[in-house]
């Protein structure tokens, strides 16, 4: 007798198995079996199948090799549970007989079963996104929507062959990308009776929609999309993802958004479906199935709900935490950051104005609510986090959460009043304060066009822009263009191929630019500081005036706002001090949105295009603290840079400058040179970067503190009289303290030319 192979989930069983030991289906026949399509959904489906280590330790024994998912065939998927939501169609399962699935497993000759690496055919080699090649040719900018559609044109050639393959062996799409176990839940951490609580996975398991009870019951059949609003937005209680609902609420506003992000709204019997997303500056059409995880004990949906029994809230939310690794990754990220996945534009914070409040700052504040909303942009705000326990229990007080994401349905000015309109994620839970439901003071009229009418909106309420700018931190602004173009690229940071974006723009237009740190998502310690400069190309090619720069930020995304740009060539330099320093190597996906096409081609970033963009910031952005009219200039920059960067200018034809610098009572503060205390010489007509003092913790409050020392000699060597431990403890000759070491990939320090 020989082994035979599972007709279901290929497995290869010793031949006294009568039964498949990975998914319990009957041993075939001896009649050779017709060759199925099936056979091909591994190579279909991946190229290879992650958490191999949670697939094995789920066979451990033949007893407990059960998968973590069930499911019934084709033919039983209209099946409807007693009292549950259903799908129209009768039963023909009575029996209630499930079968279970597996993919891509094999058994090795030493009879551990073992996860395949499956080739992929070669009609498929360019289907899946990759990170695009930083040495890449010439570029051109493409409008947002023609992006889209490539995106999901490479999406469908995969979602076509998997409906194949699951009609012609009559069985639903198991995800092998993202398998039904624990790990695909992680950890939890959520609170329950006031008490913090982390917790693995256990009560939970994976069910199709079918199979699940939800509060809608019978009322609605299950549907992707149907006429979608925010009040089918319900959070979890398990995950802190209410920057996500916050998100999808907006777009439930925007059915054209929402069209864009779920292309096929047809209710899927196969369960397959495709949610495009933008990860991390780049477009990708996401394919899940609709299994999700459910309480053991109800059946019902333990993430996030759609009322009426829609799908598209859990799909959206199942595709984000397959893009991360798993649904707990989905905690404490930002509304920035769930915004810019779902519609892969540039989006920007606007703080509050702080205490005491300043009627201006209120008045600008509220015009760029008010320009947001007319541009037909999306709006969140933030509750600000409050650590006085007093303070946060007035907040639960007045309906108010602290440190949780909202949105901003509408801004309106009516009869001298400015009121917005505010959603809670979770549906419930609202402000109780002045302009509120049950608020006595509504003039009747106002009570009649902005109440009655949109009581439908569960979790919404109004609230005046006085209560708001006190009680909130913040409102993010998608900037959502479907009619601009955008060009997203890869570059590297902190590497010896390094490379800078070179653009041609041929007609006045506005532009922003975006950076996202890859890998980096919901990460907030040992990120690389990042700083984009975008530079006028100088006649010679080097790197000429600065434009506009961002500020330099340890964070995994961020925005250059809107800036005008007039026709000629620019450069794009993106540095990260901690990068080139500690040689800490990352990349960086730079996405440059503008309202006309552009022209870029990737050119090697030499160690002299480094140093000039970072003299240019430092001459645009900083202060001169020091200007003598024997020739020596000294600048410092602090403007949008978190520490401090010291420069020197030598403009004597036949002196030296002897300088020197004390930052030893800094707090929170390392330095480039090793020490904070640094001591050099600058050669006639020359300039040098003395010191970059930079943040140790970026989270943590900082001090800079720097004392300066000048002398003009003619002597070009070390002077006792600078710095007498310096000049003696130095070797003979030496210019700097702590010496230099220009052989290494260090442009920050190296002696420039001032002209």
């Amino acid at each position: 007798m020989s082994s035979w192979s599972c007709l279901y989930c290929t497995l290869i069983n010793d031949p006294f198995y009568t039964i498949c030991q990975g998914c319990g289906s009957q041993k075939p026949m001896d009649k050779k079996p017709t060759k199925s399509v099936g056979s091909m959904v591994p190579k279909i489906i991946t190229d290879t199948v992650r958490d191999v280590s949670n697939a094995i330790s789920d066979l451990v024994t033949i007893k407990e090799r059960r998968p973590a998912h069930n499911f019934v065939r084709v033919s039983h998927f209209r099946t409807p549970l007693p009292n549950g939501p259903f799908v129209d169609g009768q039963s023909n399962n009575p029996n209630g007989e499930h079968k279970f699935f597996y993919s891509n497993q094999k058994l090795h000759r030493s009879g551990k079963f073992l996860i395949n690496k499956i080739e992929r055919p070669s009609r498929y080699e360019n289907v899946q996104d990759a990170a695009e090649d930083p040495h890449q040719p010439s570029m051109c900018s493409k409008i947002t929507s023609t992006l889209k559609k490539e995106a999901k044109k490479k999406s469908d050639v995969i979602y076509d062959d998997i409906i194949k393959y699951c009609t012609a062996s009559n069985s639903p799409f198991i995800d092998d990308q993202f398998l039904h176990n624990k790990k695909s839940i992680g950890v939890l951490h959520f609170t329950k009776n006031g008490v913090k609580r982390h917790e693995e996975p256990d009560f939970l398991h994976w069910l199709r929609p079918s199979q699940m009870f939800t509060k809608d019951g019978r009322s609605f059949p299950w549907s992707v999309a149907n006429n979608p609003r925010p009040s089918d937005i319900e959070q979890g209680t398990l995950v802190g993802d209410c920057w996500l609902m916050s998100a999808m609420a907006l777009i439930a506003e925007r059915p054209d958004v929402l069209d864009e992000i779920i292309p096929r709204k047809q209710y899927s019997h196969y369960g397959v479906y495709q949610i495009r997303l933008c990860v991390e500056g780049k477009w990708k059409v996401v394919i899940v199935d609709d299994f999700f995880p459910c309480y053991q004990h109800t059946n019902s949906i333990a993430m996030a709900v759609g009322r009426r029994n829609q799908l598209w809230v859990p799909l959206i939310e199942k595709a984000m935490a397959k893009e991360l690794g798993s649904y707990s990754k989905l905690h404490g990220a930002s509304l920035t950051q769930g915004l810019s996945m779902l519609t892969g534009a540039s989006c920007v914070n606007y703080n509050c104005p702080p205490v005491p409040i300043n009627s201006d700052d209120v008045d600008t504040f509220w015009a760029q609510l008010v320009s947001s909303k007319e541009s037909g942009f999306l709006m969140c705000c933030h509750c600000g986090a409050f650590e006085n326990a007093v303070a946060e229990s007035e907040f639960r007080a007045m309906g108010l959460l602290t440190n949780h994401a909202y949105s901003i349905l509408d801004v309106v000015y009516e009869h001298g009043h400015r009121l917005l309109r505010i959603r809670n994620p979770w549906g419930q839970f609202v402000w109780n304060g002045k302009w509120s439901d049950g608020w006595p003071g509504w003039p009747v009229d106002l009570k009649q066009r902005l109440l009655n009418r949109r009581r439908d909106e569960t979790g919404a309420f109004w609230m005046e822009l006085d209560d708001f700018v006190a009680r909130f931190a913040s409102v993010t602004v998608c900037k959502l263009r479907m009619d601009w173009s955008e060009l997203r690229v890869t570059q590297d940071v902190g590497s010896r191929s390094d490379k800078a974006l070179q653009m041609i723009v041929t007609e006045t237009c506005e532009m922003s630019v975006t950076a996202f740190q890859k890998g980096a998502f919901n990460k907030t310690d040992n990120l690389n500081d990042l700083m984009v400069c975008v530079h006028r190309t100088a006649g010679d090619g080097r790197v000429g005036e600065l434009v506009e720069m961002s500020s330099r930020i340890a964070d995994n995304h961020f925005t250059i706002d809107e800036f005008f740009l007039t026709p000629g060539e620019y450069t794009i330099v993106c540095h990260s001090q901690r990068a080139l320093l500690a040689h800490k190597k990352g990349r960086v996906n730079i996405v440059v949105r503008t309202r006309f096409p552009i022209f870029a081609e990737h050119i090697a970033l030499t160690r002299k295009m480094t140093q000039e963009s970072l003299h240019q910031v430092i001459i645009k952005e900083g202060d001169v603290v020091q200007n003598t009219n024997n020739g020596v200039v000294i600048r410092t920059l602090t403007n949008k840079f978190r520490g401090m960067i010291i420069m020197a200018d030598n403009c004597l034809e036949n002196k030296y400058l002897h300088v020197g610098v004390d930052c030893s009572h800094s707090m929170n503060i390392q330095s480039s040179r090793g020490l904070l205390q640094i001591v050099d010489v600058v050669p006639p007509l020359s300039r040098q970067v003395l010191i970059v003092l930079s943040t140790i913790d970026d989270s943590a409050q900082y001090r800079v503190s720097n004392s300066l020392k000048t002398l003009v000699h003619h002597k070009k060597y070390l002077l006792p009289e600078m710095w007498y431990e310096a000049a003696v403890s130095s070797p003979p000759k030496s210019q700097h303290y702590p010496p230099l070491d220009l052989t290494t990939f260090d442009p920050i320090h190296s002696i420039s030319s001032v002209f």
